[in-house]
């Protein structure tokens, strides 16, 4: 079973998968603030979270990454498996970005590339992603790479 810690960075063509911890934590604020409008987040309990989420990776519980873009640095999202279980060889793919870069082509690219390293990499027979609201360009994505909706915000993919 491979080890979690070591799958950093992992590159795209525009973008860089990794650590959280090497994000500053006032951009990670920024997208969980997006994400979870409904919470009082602080740059402490951010922080909290970074190195909750490291604890997890270390014991290979999740694989989360920040992703930055390759021409800048600038955090744009963060994306993973979480949950993952690699003796059942399943994983809940999760994607946030931040708003301005929901775009087909960047999410295209996202998403491509986190299910060939799920796939190839991990050997996962079987992804799930769940939307929080349903999202017309992320179901056409998921629908080209081979996932089936069972409902409109839920998407399923099996070897």
């Amino acid at each position: 079973m491979p080890k979690l810690e070591k799958y950093h960075p992992i590159l795209t063509p525009h973008y860089t998968f990794d650590w959280l911890t090497k994000a500053r934590v006032k951009d990670v604020l920024t997208l969980q603030s997006q994400e979870q409008s409904n919470q009082a987040l602080t740059m402490l309990t951010t922080a909290d979270m970074i190195n909750q989420t490291m604890r997890e990776i270390f014991h290979d519980q999740k694989l989360v990454w920040g992703i930055t873009q390759r021409s800048n640095d600038h955090l744009i999202g963060q994306a993973g498996f979480d949950p993952l279980n690699l003796t059942a060889k399943t994983g809940q793919l999760t994607v946030t970005v931040l708003a301005e870069q929901a775009t087909n082509a960047v999410l295209t690219e996202l998403y491509q590339r986190l299910v060939d390293f799920a796939t190839k990499e991990l050997g996962l027979t079987e992804l799930r992603v769940t939307l929080p609201q349903p999202n017309p360009i992320v179901a056409a994505i998921l629908t080209q790479l081979s996932f089936t909706n069972t409902t409109p915000t839920v998407f399923t993919w099996q070897a």
